[in-house]
């Protein structure tokens, strides 16, 4: 397929696909707990829940943030688990975009071309008055092959912001240090420029036309690679996949700000800067 995007009635015809495994990827940061209770109350037929603490990252150490990329073990078990092969379309769905996007990065990240995401994820489906269920589906187990490397992702110590267009995708009052409500520290990396995720939508995980991401991200200049980081490396995965809609590719720092102020002597900056690109 040549975009990651799918759209409800390409899944609704597809439901029976035995080549095509479905995961709900909700996500509540602020109530983890909440997303697994919203699936069993109702999901797409014949989706796996997949939770973003245990399955969508590894566990948290000193360094590497608070969402860090699982390793290839891990993730590998997760996906052979629910019967993924080689072979086997993924399609992630969620209600804001977020967890859909990390599963979309992750599968690409560690090898795997068929990764595919809902656009407009649950409401969508539900707008369309489409079948859910309760039911767990019953899958046999696949064998995932991960090989990670294959999206580029860069460390926080080789970031060079005359070299790289640093993007923070968190929301503006994040952004300029204003508020924290996760992290220890407020502020953003010196240098970044401003990208709320949340800008790519014209609705709840719906991307906006290829012409309106275009004008949106116009201001990235040629020049510079484009290094995208959030809290986590999350939400981030967005804006990702946002640019990967209109032919641009961008880095992802995946330990993103929680791993940034990790490091004592990493320099932040708060309020907002001017992009003299």
């Amino acid at each position: 397929m040549s975009s990651p995007l799918i759209e409800p009635q390409w899944l609704l015809d597809h439901l029976s696909d035995p080549n095509i495994r479905i995961f709900d990827c909700r996500y509540n940061l602020k109530d983890p707990a909440q997303a697994r209770v919203d699936y069993n109350q109702g999901h797409i037929p014949g989706a796996q829940y997949l939770d973003m603490e245990s399955d969508l990252a590894g566990p948290v150490t000193r360094h590497g943030g608070r969402h860090p990329i699982p390793s290839p073990t891990a993730f590998a078990e997760t996906m052979s688990r629910y019967g993924v092969t080689g072979s086997t379309y993924c399609v992630g769905y969620d209600v804001d975009g977020v967890g859909a996007a990390r599963l979309w990065w992750l599968l690409r990240y560690f090898g795997h071309q068929k990764a595919l995401v809902l656009n407009g994820g649950y409401h969508a489906w539900l707008r369309n008055d489409y079948p859910i269920t309760q039911g767990v589906p019953e899958t046999k187990p696949g064998n995932f092959q991960a090989h990670p490397g294959n999206m580029p992702t860069i460390h926080f110590a080789t970031i060079n912001t005359r070299h790289h267009y640093v993007m923070d995708s968190r929301t503006e009052e994040r952004y300029r240090g204003d508020v924290e409500p996760i992290d220890k520290v407020a502020g953003h990396i010196p240098g970044a420029t401003h990208y709320d995720y949340q800008k790519v939508f014209d609705g709840p995980g719906h991307y906006r036309p290829k012409d309106d991401l275009i004008s949106h991200f116009a201001k990235i200049p040629s020049q510079r690679p484009p290094v995208l980081y959030c809290g986590s490396g999350v939400s981030a995965c967005v804006n990702v996949l946002a640019l990967q809609l209109i032919g641009v590719t961008a880095i992802l720092y995946p330990g993103s700000w929680s791993d940034w102020i990790s490091y004592p002597e990493n320099s932040i900056m708060v309020g907002s800067e001017i992009d003299s690109d």
